[in-house]
């Protein structure tokens, strides 16, 4: 039986849903809608000196902010993310299983998928990243979604830089909120966490010149859609148990 009454049942029933109608808007606004990408050079010219043709972290600084924020999270995924899927296959094959494994699988599932599927995308959508621009001393002419879907330009394999790779290594941790009771799964408070880390990581890497803005936010409402969907199928187990 649910633990959670029929109202409060309905109000995360109706708030998931909004959720993912919520993240599919902002993935095609900040995807398509063609002032973002003026805001996104812009923006990033902030942080690259034409002058010395330098970035504010140049990518090819290997220092502790490196190791801290570009390798260390990455390293610290998998090695956690390899434990946790450990530690659940032990469970099941000692018939351990309970109510609660089955969140933090479907938790673990959502870290998994949000690299994974941001990955694949990067792969397919052939955007250039700022340091590969010649408005940013690059060799590519700059390349967005706009331009590659509605003005048909060429795929270039060396352009895999939309949406921001690294930064999903931050949103996945979204899939946390997997673990807390039916109700709050619907509230913001256990997405702080991945929001955060998503941020630190997607400007880190813009500072770079790895990313735009609009990069980031992607990524971020692809890791709350995911989520969202695993929310909901959480949901419709508990309810028949």
């Amino acid at each position: 039986m649910s633990e959670i009454s029929p109202a409060l049942q309905h109000r995360r029933d109706m708030a998931l849903p909004l959720e993912i109608a919520a993240a599919a808007a902002l993935i095609l606004f900040f995807a398509f809608w063609p002032p973002v990408h003026a805001l996104d050079i812009r923006l990033e010219s902030y942080l690259f000196d034409q002058e010395t043709g330098q970035w504010l972290m140049p990518p090819q600084n290997r220092d502790l902010l490196y190791w801290l924020i570009y390798r260390g999270p990455k390293l610290a995924l998998s090695v956690a993310g390899g434990a946790a899927f450990m530690w659940l296959c032990l469970q099941a094959l000692q018939r351990r299983w309970q109510p609660r494994h089955t969140q933090y699988a479907l938790g673990l599932a959502v870290v998994a998928l949000v690299p994974l599927i941001s990955g694949l995308l990067k792969a397919v959508t052939g955007v250039s990243c700022p340091a590969q621009e010649a408005q940013f001393a690059g060799p590519y002419l700059h390349s967005d979604m706009v331009t590659r879907l509605l003005r048909n330009l060429p795929y270039n394999e060396h352009l895999r830089c939309w949406p921001a790779g690294h930064a999903s290594a931050g949103f996945a941790l979204i899939g946390l909120r997997l673990i807390a009771p039916p109700l709050l799964r619907s509230a913001f408070l256990y997405t702080i966490p991945g929001v955060a880390a998503g941020w630190l990581l997607g400007v880190y890497q813009m500072a770079r010149g790895q990313h735009y803005l609009s990069h980031t936010f992607v990524t971020m409402a692809i890791a709350l859609a995911i989520s969202s969907l695993a929310c909901m199928w959480l949901a419709r187990i508990e309810d028949r148990g």
